[in-house]
């Protein structure tokens, strides 16, 4: 996704007095994106989100913002007051009113952006019928079920229709299948031209979601961009043929020496591959087999999960 930029870290380091929380952090987040920030508690993600949201000023660095490309770039911070209606935040812990109605709080917070009554009803409206609050919203917000008042939570930081959405640990709390929900919601916010920049220790909903992914360690970010890419550096140098005893294990052998591999080890009935270029390696193997009308009982090539990227990460530096 090539968007354009909506927000731009550039040698960000944030400290509170003697205390270093953020150091070195460059960090773009592009228009269409779902950017996840990961990482271990008190490593500085809500920190980091915090400079995302202009709420925090940097110690050292700059947070730009390009939502007046015309005018390039501004400091985020210091131009809060004038593009706060571009982003909305959904902290870890509920933000709205629980002694006021669902529909009492989304007024509430649309009131606090000065929108026109007109467009705070109209924005009410499709938040109430996306979030399936509609039929709740003359009720107190302390009597909703756990999910729906996630769901009220988020919608209160929708009202405005922000670019960007900032979110910490959306899916706390919660169990499975909410998380899966409230998750499924973003996706569909996404959709609707929403940025979104989501902090959550919960990494396979993240890696189902996210087109990109910062993961923040010991106050620095290691390995951002996109998925796939990052996952592709943690790729393991090779692959394995699970053998059934009627295979030809010796052909198979013999064709792969002809193919561009550093060596075999023949485990019985798993031979595993170490290629020196794993596409073209596969591509040949793959295309000798089907002209030989060989059988192949699994070939194995498998990206590492998110989840174990994070852990080899954390593993090397503590």
């Amino acid at each position: 996704m090539n968007g354009l930029k909506l927000i731009e870290l550039k040698e960000v380091s944030k400290s509170f007095g003697n205390n270093s929380i953020l150091g070195d952090v460059n960090l773009t987040i592009e228009e269409g994106d779902i950017l996840g920030i990961i990482g271990r508690s008190g490593s500085g993600k809500t920190t980091l989100l915090n400079l995302v949201a202009g709420f925090l000023e940097p110690s050292e660095g700059e947070v730009l913002h390009h939502f007046k490309a015309a005018h390039g770039p501004e400091s985020l911070h210091q131009n809060l007051h004038r593009i706060k209606d571009l982003i909305g935040y959904a902290p870890q812990h509920n933000s709205f009113y629980p002694k006021l109605t669902v529909l009492e709080n989304l007024l509430h917070f649309g009131q606090l952006y000065k929108l026109p009554k007109e467009t705070i009803l109209n924005n009410i409206k499709g938040l109430l019928e996306a979030t399936d609050l509609l039929s709740h919203q003359n009720k107190l917000a302390e009597h909703l079920s756990g999910g729906m008042q996630k769901r009220l939570d988020i919608a209160c930081s929708l009202v405005h229709k922000p670019k960007i959405l900032v979110l910490d640990e959306p899916t706390a709390d919660l169990d499975p299948m909410l998380q899966k929900e409230i998750m499924n919601f973003l996706m569909q916010v996404n959709k609707q031209g929403v940025t979104l920049v989501i902090a959550s220790h919960h990494l396979a909903l993240l890696e189902r979601a996210c087109n990109k992914i910062a993961i923040v360690h010991t106050g620095r970010v290691h390995s951002q961009g996109h998925i796939d890419e990052i996952r592709k550096s943690y790729s393991k140098d090779n692959f394995t043929l699970s053998l059934s005893p009627g295979d030809n294990k010796e052909r198979l052998i013999s064709i792969l020496k002809t193919l561009p591999i550093d060596r075999i080890i023949d485990k019985d009935h798993l031979l595993v591959v170490h290629p020196k270029n794993i596409t073209k390696t596969v591509t040949g193997l793959l295309t000798a087999i089907q002209e030989e009308n060989l059988y192949l009982h699994d070939l194995d090539i498998r990206h590492p999960s998110l989840d174990e990227i994070f852990e080899i990460i954390t593993s090397r530096e503590k």
